[in-house]
């Protein structure tokens, strides 16, 4: 399939726009109204990605085993208890007419492009039972709602939780450590909330139902962004640039595109299936950017069922109404999946019949989610007062949000659903009881969440980490200072900064972590063995704690820290933690979750909870272990030489196509691997997991800078490329330019749209 063509001489129904697509296949569009721009982003964004549309539909209302079997049922089986589709449905009749009609422009756009391609679909159909059905405005919804719902606290919760019922109450909180230690992105200036109120009674009252959840069960965000004012860039306009972090997979997540109409001209990243550009963009006045703002969004009950006359019934004597829902598994067959809800959320993981299953609550179907109503409002904002109050009816998912105008503003402002519960429900699952009930429980007025506007030190940086020092209760589950701390550092020096400037920021791979846990290993591993580990430990001691590919000693720190955190783990007993359901968190997930808590116990020297290392001896003799174990497993891997163990050889990108990972028959759909820089405590992200060794599983979904001085100044990059097509040219030409740290031109202006177009067509 040819990208940006007329599919071979097929007629493409109008829509009244211009698509230039420049040397990258991204889409510059030009139309006469809103309603015309809207139509022509669905199109363009079904001709890029329509399959990848059609996969998270499919996932947000459990259909995705139609299409892979087995493989995924217990996704659908969540997302039907959850209750996705009908929460899309009321959530999108929620929405004010204006938002509704960008729904209703997209999605004509979308179904002319099916209407006219219906026979050049993508080559992942070539293994679908059926073509893509068509699509409808509340789709935009469902499949924006499916994008964030594990973003929040649910997997950590039910991970803190398996941690309760193996090693108690204190290996919890060390996990958690001392989070009020970090500095926060905002300076407080009111009330600083106790984020550890209560933790040791909060959690010692819920060990005993997560010893009983337990074992009933025998049969789990990170981005960067930062803003400089004038004064300390070249231009004397402000600077915003940034990079969400995300698990890497093929299609990217991200989807660049331009729209210009008669009352808006806007440029930005959006996710396929939806209008407009939620988190990265500007207009011509204003340019926006976010991160994660961790919040903790969901809450787990653990709820206690007895059997009624064949059903069950809660255990104070409370009835529940059951229904089922029928998967149909490709290949096998269908599932009846019993689906209910209890006063506190619908039960979501576990079987009532085992007399203990958890049910939820989420900030995103606990009222109205009324998130699409701010995308209208950002793309005409005239400043970033204007941007602010656009975000007002945010829901999902809580952002730090970024904004620059280019009247020389710069701020910051928390966006999103903020509900503040019990400090019992920050931690792990809990009791379903009215106590933890939600209902009542209002959202924190708009005017109290943080925010901060041109402060005087001239910058902003947001990194996932703690988010201010006073204001409301967000989250225990902030990311480690260490990648805000770098881009402060990188970032206050500057006084003439350009894009290029923040480019390198984008690029650092200077590690704030390496210090602590090398220092850890020094004290410690004095109790070597294997003939490689003294010369090991000199190449760490010589090491300018760079994580770049080219770098040996980057290796041998790597694999070391991954054997001090499994020995932690182990010693923990959540090597596999799991809770709710047989492989849930995925392992993956639940490994990643362990190797941070552990990093974060190996920094602050927390390590009196852990059996074994709990003693000065017992460390001795663990970190000489796993010294030794590197030596032993690096030369066998890599070969008896250490000076060429370097760092790309075995942190390698990969970035699976979720089909291809489900059918063997759709594997030559995976993209090429290669090795990148970095790792998960780096500004440059690379983030890995105990469970998948070395390769890299997280990081940079894109990478924007945008230059409120001259806009055409500006760049960007995705991971891949613009389109999910394979062998369509524009699937993968951007990924040597994403493996370097550099940005492709954001052309904006009509001067430079011209200059970059290679393609023109009317649609």
């Amino acid at each position: 399939m040819t990208q940006g063509s007329d599919r071979g001489g097929e007629t493409v129904s109008s829509l009244g726009a211009t698509v230039r697509r420049d040397r990258w296949g991204i889409a510059h569009i030009e139309a006469p109204t809103t309603a015309a721009a809207f139509a022509a982003q669905g199109w363009v964004a079904a001709d890029d990605r329509i399959w990848q549309m059609e996969w998270d539909r499919r996932r947000a209302l459990g259909r995705w085993a139609e299409v892979v079997g087995m493989a995924g049922a217990r996704e659908d089986a969540f997302f039907r208890r959850l209750g996705v589709a009908a929460i899309s449905r009321a959530d999108y009749a929620a929405l004010n007419g204006h938002t509704q009609a960008m729904c209703e422009a997209y999605t004509q756009g979308v179904n002319r492009w099916l209407a006219d391609h219906g026979d050049g679909l993508p080559a992942e159909f070539e293994h679908h039972p059926a073509p893509p059905e068509p699509w409808e405005p509340w789709h935009c919804v469902a499949v924006y709602k499916l994008r964030h719902i594990f973003m929040g606290t649910l997997t950590r919760k039910l991970w803190r939780g398996r941690i309760m019922a193996q090693a108690g109450s204190e290996a919890v909180m060390a996990t958690v450590g001392d989070i009020e230690a970090d500095a926060a992105m905002v300076p407080g200036d009111g009330p600083r909330p106790d984020l550890l109120a209560d933790a040791a009674s909060v959690l010692d009252a819920c060990a005993a139902d997560m010893a009983a959840l337990a074992a009933a069960m025998d049969s789990d965000g990170a981005s960067n962004s930062w803003a400089l004012s004038g004064d300390r860039t070249a231009s004397g306009k402000p600077l915003l640039a940034g990079d969400p972090h995300r698990g890497i997979e093929f299609p990217n997540v991200y989807h660049q595109c331009h729209l210009r109409c008669d009352e808006f001209d806007a440029i930005g990243m959006g996710f396929p299936g939806v209008p407009g550009f939620p988190h990265f963009g500007h207009n011509a006045e204003v340019a926006w950017g976010i991160t994660h703002g961790m919040c903790d969004d969901t809450d787990v009950f653990v709820e206690r069922f007895d059997e009624d006359a064949g059903s069950w019934r809660l255990g104070e004597g409370m009835p529940v109404d059951w229904c089922t829902e029928t998967l149909e598994i490709r290949g096998e067959g269908t599932v009846e999946v019993l689906c209910g809800a209890t006063p506190r959320g619908p039960v979501v993981l576990g079987d009532p019949a085992d007399g203990v299953a958890l049910s939820m609550q989420w900030t995103g179907m606990y009222g109205a989610d009324t998130t699409l109503d701010a995308l209208w409002p950002m793309l005409v904002a005239g400043s970033t007062a204007e941007l602010i109050e656009a975000v007002r009816p945010w829901v999902l998912p809580v952002n730090n949000l970024l904004g620059a105008d280019r009247a020389g503003s710069i701020a910051f402002k928390i966006r999103g659903r903020v509900i503040e519960r019990s400090a019992a429900s920050r931690w792990t699952p809990v009791p379903g009881t009215d106590e933890f009930a939600w209902d009542g429980l209002e959202p924190v007025p708009f005017e109290d969440l943080p925010e901060w506007a041109d402060p005087e030190r001239g910058f902003l940086v947001t990194a996932n980490n703690r988010t201010a020092d006073g204001g409301p209760y967000i989250s225990l589950d902030f990311a480690g200072p260490s990648r805000h701390d770098r881009i402060c550092e990188l970032v206050m020096p500057m006084t003439d900064a350009a894009v290029a400037d923040m480019s390198a920021v984008h690029g650092d791979v200077t590690s704030l972590v390496a210090p602590k846990v090398l220092g850890l290993i020094t004290e410690y591993a004095v109790e070597c063995g294997h003939e490689l580990s003294h010369g090991l430990l000199d190449m760490l001691a010589e090491w300018d704690q760079r994580m770049t590919a080219d770098s040996a000693p980057a290796t041998i720190y790597a694999v070391v820290k991954r054997r001090l955190v499994e020995a932690i783990v182990e010693r923990l007993g959540i090597a596999g933690a799991e809770l709710g359901a047989a492989g849930w968190p995925p392992a993956a997930e639940a490994s990643r979750m362990a190797a941070a808590a552990a990093t974060r116990m190996l920094c602050e020297r927390n390590l009196d909870v852990v059996p074994g290392l709990d003693n000065p001896i017992g460390r001795r003799m663990a970190a000489s272990a796993c010294v030794d174990e590197t030596a032993a497993e690096l030369s066998q891997r890599l070969g008896d030489d250490p000076t060429k163990w370097t760092w790309g050889r075995v942190h390698r990108m990969a970035s699976p196509h979720p089909l291809a990972s489900a059918l063997s028959a759709a594997r030559d759909l995976h993209p090429p691997i290669d090795g990148c820089a970095g790792d998960g405590d780096t500004v440059r992200q690379g983030g890995t997991a105990p469970e998948t060794g070395e390769r890299a599983i997280h990081g940079s979904v894109a990478r924007y800078a945008f230059d409120l001085g001259d806009w055409d100044s500006s760049g960007w990059v995705v991971p891949h490329g613009v389109s999910g097509v394979r062998g369509s040219g524009h699937d993968l030409d951007q990924r040597q330019a994403w493996l370097d740290c550099e940005l492709v031109p954001m052309a904006y202006s009509s001067d430079a749209v011209a200059e970059v177009t290679a393609h023109e067509h009317e649609i």
